[in-house]
């Protein structure tokens, strides 16, 4: 129906529904955005909080235990030293004989 066709208390009270849904739309928009907002806001603290316990994890628990394997892999390597040395007199002891 045209809005010509219209009186002016149903013009009136189509412009005033039209103005409260409006102002409810809106207010859901608002909702929507601050939720999400909140919801990108949580998703970083979780991240951050996941990377500060993982390294916490690491530093207390693991770490110390990089720390002797390195050390264990250190003296692996100077007992091979040492052997490929025993190795090359020996070698040299049975050329002499």
């Amino acid at each position: 129906m045209p809005p010509e066709n219209y009186s002016h208390e149903e013009m009136k009270s189509i412009l005033l529904e039209n103005q409260r849904l409006l102002i409810e739309n809106n207010q859901m928009l608002h909702k929507m955005r601050r939720t999400a907002f909140l919801g990108s806001l949580m998703r970083f603290v979780r991240l951050v909080f996941m990377f500060i316990a993982s390294t916490y994890v690491y530093l207390i628990y693991i770490d110390p235990y990089v720390d002797i394997l390195t050390q264990k892999m250190a003296e692996i390597e100077q007992m091979n030293a040492q052997t490929e040395k025993i190795q090359e007199w020996y070698d040299s002891v049975r050329r002499w004989q």
